[in-house]
């Protein structure tokens, strides 16, 4: 897996692209070789977006929580 680096500015229009291209080769990479361990290519499309759905709800939860306690502290 190479490293991804860092984002140029917070502000950049083309911010979100930027990371999509920095990851695509090693999702691809995962991709491919869940395929040649003998994965249907739609397994795989529709495990990553699961994956990655669970990602989004886990950001949204600790995001969540982080207001709330910072909420209860200052109650």
């Amino acid at each position: 897996m190479k490293s991804i680096v860092p984002p140029s500015t917070t502000r950049h229009p083309d911010r979100f692209l930027a990371l999509q291209e920095a990851m695509a080769d090693d999702v691809s990479d995962l991709a491919i070789s869940a395929v040649e361990a003998g994965w249907r290519p739609e397994e795989v499309a529709a495990a990553l977006v699961e994956l990655a759905d669970h990602l989004m709800l886990g950001v949204i939860a600790n995001r969540d929580l982080d207001r709330d306690l910072a909420f209860l502290r200052r109650s």
